[in-house]
């Protein structure tokens, strides 16, 4: 009977080890799948990050092209001005010669 107690006693032993390694390795998978669902978000963030990165930079690129189309028309502006001035300035000449020659 010593050795049914025993084996009883060992048997008892073995089955609360076994328990507390499934349990230890329940934990260990629990923390494992929430470090990879960590890890897929940190993925997911970065993917996130380098494509709004991207999209900042193309929009850079089209606010300094239309920056620079706003610099050419200002520029065409200033010509027009500068030749409409000097048109003026023609005719005004004429009309006051037109009128010195009436008087």
């Amino acid at each position: 009977m010593n050795d049914s107690a025993d084996i009883q006693s060992a048997k008892a032993a073995l089955d609360n080890s076994i328990e507390s390694l499934e349990s230890g390795v329940s934990k260990l998978l629990s923390r494992m799948k929430t470090l990879e669902a960590g890890a897929n978000d940190s993925e997911a963030f970065r993917e996130d990050r380098a494509k709004l990165a991207g999209q900042l930079d193309e929009m850079a690129a089209q606010a300094e092209a239309a920056t620079q189309r706003l610099k050419a028309r200002e520029a065409d502006f200033e010509k027009l001005t500068r030749d409409s001035e000097a048109e003026l300035d023609r005719v005004m000449n004429v009309v006051r010669g037109a009128l010195e020659r009436s008087i």
